[in-house]
């Protein structure tokens, strides 16, 4: 089954396209969220460790854990955007 016909049948079951908007706003937020909690709790988790092995190399370890936090955090952020984006842009009201 190709994706012409999936679109086909979906429109004829009774979904629109802000249906569909709807479900990738949710998908995004979902995903985007536990991305970036998996990542951010990986870094960290990661970061004590070999600061707890090597604790001379906190000086070093400490900025590199916060600059990873923010670029996790900013994933975050940008799928946030994308949800209001889906579902009030594109979804309608």
């Amino acid at each position: 089954m190709d994706l012409v016909t999936l679109a086909q049948e979906a429109t004829q079951s009774g979904l629109t396209n802000k249906a569909f908007a709807l479900l990738g706003a949710g998908l995004s937020i979902g995903l985007g969220a536990g991305g970036g909690a998996v990542g951010i709790g990986i870094l960290w988790s990661k970061g004590i460790e070999a600061i707890g092995r090597q604790p001379e190399a906190q000086a070093t370890l400490q900025p590199l854990m916060f600059l990873g936090f923010a670029l996790a955090e900013a994933q975050v952020l940008y799928a946030f955007v994308i949800t209001f984006l889906l579902a009030f842009a594109l979804g309608g009201s």
